[in-house]
């Protein structure tokens, strides 16, 4: 694949989603912006069904107009499943949420560079100043597949260091 004709630049997505894989206990192949199947094409359960998974998507907030800061408002989604089974896993879904709630009163987890990197490109690094939930995390019962299911509303601070402004 051949890099794009313009710069590549860092999103909220690739940020946030790289800020909660380094909270401790999480990885990169437990957070992206898409749950992946729970199947494995050889029809065996997929590695995040042992772990449970986080998916992230912007829904909001507002860029500063005069710097280079963003601060985008972003649902957390936290999954779990158990296969074969129509009861689901809350526990593991709860535990994973908690986990990133908990990181976000930590003080000593953010101001640290970020690697981004995307489709096999990397992205200028971003460094996250904040976090913090804006709703309770909350169980959603309507998933057909009876995943274990919660989600919530985080705002997160970050910005590109070395960004300067023409």
């Amino acid at each position: 694949m051949t890099a794009p004709a313009l710069p590549l630049l860092a999103t909220s997505e690739l940020v946030v989603a790289a800020w909660i894989a380094s909270i401790p206990g999480l990885s990169p192949q437990m957070v992206a912006t898409t749950l992946p199947p729970d199947v494995t094409p050889e029809g065996k359960p997929a590695p995040w069904i042992q772990t449970g998974f986080v998916t992230i998507s912007v829904v909001g907030g507002s860029p500063d107009p005069y710097l280079p800061v963003k601060k985008p408002v972003l649902q957390v989604d936290a999954w779990a499943a158990v296969p074969g089974s129509n009861k689901p896993p809350w526990g593991m879904a709860n535990v994973l949420i908690e986990t990133i709630r908990y990181a976000t009163l930590q003080r000593t987890g953010f101001n640290r560079l970020l690697t981004l990197t995307a489709n096999g490109f990397a992205y200028p690094s971003a460094v996250v100043d904040s976090a913090y939930f804006l709703t309770e995390p909350r169980r959603d019962y309507a998933d057909a597949a009876d995943y274990a299911h919660y989600l919530c509303d985080m705002q997160v601070v970050w910005r590109t260091p070395g960004d300067v402004l023409p």
